[in-house]
């Protein structure tokens, strides 16, 4: 999409979806009920102090980015994702990961095409919350997950769910 194409207002959570596929699914499936947080943080690495010999201060320089997805929502057995997520915690399971597709459905490729700009991403779940809470209250899952490897850009098709790497379109 050109820029002048783009919004020319805010963008919405809502409007960047997040469909995964995990252990069990043999689609992507949309991440959203039961989840009220996805926030990522990009945890970047850096080299402190550089400072050449003719200059007077020193520099900070990212050398690396170690990507974790803070999450949290309510227990809710009915969504095929959220209910896996609260079985990794409440099963204490160790290395569970799944696939995620980022997309920018405010950022469609050609217009119509239902093609969008998308990241694909995999995830270690680390649960701290495995489903619990005060009483009266929601049953709450939270935690963190954490990437694995590279993300990927490329479009996905939302009809379709099929992604495709930028990679392999050049």
């Amino acid at each position: 999409m050109a820029a002048e194409e783009l919004p020319k207002r805010e963008i919405k959570v809502e409007e960047n979806l997040h469909y995964v596929k995990f252990t069990g699914s043999e689609s992507y499936v949309l991440a959203n009920k039961g989840l009220t947080n996805w926030e990522q943080a990009l945890n970047a690495t850096t080299d402190d102090g550089v400072q050449y010999i003719g200059e007077a201060g020193s520099q900070s320089q990212v050398t690396g980015y170690a990507p974790t997805v803070s999450y949290e929502g309510r227990a809710y057995p009915g969504d095929a994702f959220n209910y896996w997520l609260y079985l990794q915690g409440k099963e204490q399971k160790v290395g569970s990961t799944f696939e995620e597709i980022e997309v920018e459905t405010w950022n469609e490729k050609t217009a119509k095409s239902g093609d969008f700009v998308a990241y694909q991403r995999i995830y270690e779940v680390q649960p701290d919350n495995p489903g619990s809470g005060e009483a009266g209250a929601k049953l709450t899952c939270s935690g963190t997950f954490a990437q694995q490897g590279d993300q990927v850009k490329g479009t996905f098709n939302i009809k379709t769910k099929t992604f495709t790497a930028d990679s392999a379109t050049e």
